[in-house]
């Protein structure tokens, strides 16, 4: 009966241990869902925030553009093609 009554205190306090372990992992638990909340809302928010993408005409469109403002400008379409790139490739650095 002693050996019984021993390894029934033994069981009790594995299974106390379990408990104060399963009240720390609901506790962590709790934590990581509110700051998932919080990312989540701050994400949301930076989209909201978050300017625009830039839309840039096409190469063409702009060098009628250029020619219609400046008559004998020396440009051609492919100038404009690499204008449009570094412009493109600066907006998203920025």
């Amino acid at each position: 009966m002693k050996a019984a009554n021993k390894q029934l205190a033994e069981w009790d306090k594995e299974l106390n241990q379990l408990h104060e372990r399963n009240g720390d992992l609901g506790l962590e638990v709790q934590n990581l869902k509110e700051e998932l909340a919080t990312v989540t809302r701050d994400r949301e928010e930076s989209k909201k925030s978050a300017p625009a993408v830039a839309d840039f005409p096409e190469p063409a469109d702009l060098l009628n553009q250029l020619k219609a403002r400046r008559k004998k400008s020396g440009a051609n379409l492919a100038d404009m093609e690499v204008a449009l790139d570094i412009l493109k490739n600066h907006w998203r650095e920025s």
